[in-house]
């Protein structure tokens, strides 16, 4: 098949723009045509259209290293010429001029849920249940009752839409976990020590709550024997560096190599991912397809909650003495985790980055089904 992908911004900035770089060369590697409509420059097969910041949070925008996309149609109708399928993962200005051009083509389009309204009301600091609101207004006129198929990456991202009125077919389908976090055997790295390791990725910002994540563990009556490991970079670090310094075992805080992600994740004794909006969790994926179990706030803006095990993996978001109690239930018992690690390598299975990959082409072909006769696109059956 031929298709493209339409995203304000192609880059690791953010979780839906590495899922949708993992999308593109997962779909290339069986054969596929992939097209990028996006902000910036890019290589063979990329379309760039025009980029803005918009008012009084440009400062915010920079930080996130993200641009909004300015539709334009001449881009659109080069881009769009030979598609079987457009896909539009964000539910901005761009991907409303997209899916109109897409439309008047008489093209196969399908919509993708990665972003909600919180995501952007809480990156901006604030907390706003009428913000909130405009804003998924917005999306709904902009992507959401244009397209006939949206890609949700979580049942809880499918039922947000569908409790806001979204009708049209909605279909779960994962990110999923790339090919290369799995379980490997690697040495514990000497400076862990013997304490208990919580490791966090993500980018340093407001609505993941490494503060949280920090308090917390000062928390602990077992402060003193537990080692923290924020991997990531963002508009927070120098203040998170700051905050840790008030633990008793410095915490690390830095960007890290993959390489040394994947190091730390099969050799960390815990994943703690305590942000307040997710519609699925890159991190989490990745922590679990590597058997690390996951520690993980009870957010009711947030899918990750999907993968705690059991009670003892929750802890009440926004909560510092409860996540310091379960804590200090993990490090009295921290014996347990390397069995509960074969229970997360089942748990990630369903997750695998092959298995996604098969219902979206599987997706792909219901949205062209939905448009029109399979007969009439010549690229249906090339791979």
């Amino acid at each position: 098949m031929k298709i493209v992908l339409v995203i304000d911004t192609y880059n690791g900035g953010n979780g839906g723009c590495i899922a949708t770089q993992r999308l593109a060369e997962g779909l290339k590697t069986r054969g596929h045509t992939v097209s990028i409509v996006a902000t910036g420059t890019g290589g063979e097969n990329f379309y760039s259209v025009k980029g803005a910041y918009l008012p009084f949070v440009k400062e915010s925008q920079e930080k996130m290293e993200f641009l909004f996309g300015l539709p334009e149609k001449t881009v659109f109708e080069k881009a769009f010429a030979d598609a079987d399928i457009v896909q539009i993962q964000f539910s901005f200005y761009l991907g409303y001029g997209a899916a109109k051009t897409a439309m008047a083509m008489n093209k196969p389009i399908i919509g993708a849920f990665h972003v909600q309204p919180y995501n952007i009301v809480s990156g901006l600091g604030k907390e706003s249940k009428l913000l909130e609101s405009v804003l998924f207004a917005f999306f709904k006129f902009f992507l959401f009752k244009r397209v006939p198929v949206i890609q949700c990456p979580s049942q809880f991202a499918a039922d947000l839409l569908k409790n806001s009125g979204i009708n049209c077919h909605l279909e779960v389908v994962s990110n999923g976990i790339p090919t290369d976090y799995i379980p490997k055997q690697y040495p514990r790295p000497e400076w862990f020590g013997d304490n208990l390791v919580l490791m966090s990725v993500g980018r340093h910002a407001f609505e993941k709550r490494h503060l949280l994540m920090i308090e917390g563990v000062k928390r602990s009556r077992y402060a003193d024997k537990i080692k923290l490991v924020l991997c990531g970079r963002g508009e927070m670090t120098e203040q998170l560096i700051t905050k840790g310094k008030e633990l008793p075992v410095q915490p690390t805080i830095q960007y890290v190599t993959h390489e040394e992600k994947l190091h730390y994740l099969n050799t960390a004794d815990l994943f703690l991912h305590a942000s307040v909006v997710e519609l699925e969790s890159l991190a989490c994926l990745e922590a679990i397809g590597c058997g690390l179990p996951c520690l993980i706030a009870d957010s009711p803006h947030s899918a990750a909650p999907q993968f705690s095990l059991d009670h003892r993996f929750s802890f009440k978001h926004d909560n510092a003495d409860n996540l310091a109690d379960k804590i200090n239930y993990w490090y009295e018992n921290r014996g347990q985790l390397l069995s509960i690690r074969e229970q997360i390598k089942t748990m990630s299975e369903q997750y695998r980055f092959e298995k996604c990959l098969d219902k979206m082409e599987a997706l792909y072909r219901k949205a062209i089904d939905i448009t029109f006769d399979r007969k009439t696109s010549p690229h249906l059956n090339q791979q």
